[in-house]
């Protein structure tokens, strides 16, 4: 079986999940152009950014705790972890610190 572009086989929950992320996004779009006073348009485009933003901001989040989850689990060095994810050896750093510290703070929450 082949593998889509994110390495799922082709239709995936993930890549179905991906594609129906896009034309929602497509259809916001179009929603905001469609609001014929400027004001509210510019509104409510900034609200879809923020959305959007939000988004951004979970998947980095997520991006970085699955580099902590392969770090940990194949028990690399940042170096082997940098090549293995195609990123530098700084960036895979700062990834596993990210991951680190969100923890950190979620247990200073719950305790």
């Amino acid at each position: 079986m082949s593998q889509g572009d994110d390495g799922e086989p082709p239709g995936s929950a993930l890549d179905d999940a991906l594609n129906r992320l896009r034309e929602s996004a497509a259809v916001a779009m179009a929603a905001v152009e469609e609001i014929p006073e400027p004001n509210r348009a510019f509104e409510q485009a900034t609200a879809l950014r923020e959305a959007i933003d939000g988004l951004v901001g979970e998947a980095a989040a997520l991006r970085a705790r699955m580099a902590a989850r392969i770090y940990e689990s194949e028990k690399l060095s940042l170096a082997a972890l940098a090549n293995r994810i195609g990123v530098s050896k700084a960036r895979a750093d700062q990834l596993i610190r990210s991951t680190k510290s969100s923890q950190q703070g979620k247990a200073d929450q719950d305790g």
